[in-house]
């Protein structure tokens, strides 16, 4: 499945951010096997929320709500409405990751 960044529209597939977009960071291999084993929701801690930044990510809640991706052009700005959109999904089926994915490739986020 297919997601969208909210900046600049690059599609991503969740397979992808889920496992692969990682590996981008740089981090150590013990780091990034870390990463894998942790539950969805610590996978955004602030240690590795800075790892993605560094590359180009800025992530909402989950790694499937791309916010700003390493494909956006340096001054470009997220679209409010579809941030917002986002988010509001990610309120309603916090905790389930496939539903969220679901849902934003349905509407095309």
């Amino acid at each position: 499945m297919d997601v969208h960044c909210s900046t600049c529209g690059e599609p991503w597939d969740t397979s992808h951010l889920w496992h692969d977009a990682i590996w981008e960071t740089g981090l150590p291999e013990e780091e990034l096997a870390a990463w894998a084993k942790l539950p969805q929701k610590e996978k955004l801690a602030p240690k590795w929320r800075e790892a993605f930044k560094a590359i180009g990510y800025h992530f909402g809640r989950t790694v499937i709500n791309v916010i700003r991706c390493p494909v956006c052009p340096k001054d470009a700005e997220p679209d409010s409405e579809t941030v917002q959109i986002k988010a509001a999904i990610e309120d309603l089926l916090a905790g389930d990751e496939d539903g969220l994915a679901a849902s934003y490739e349905d509407h095309g986020l």
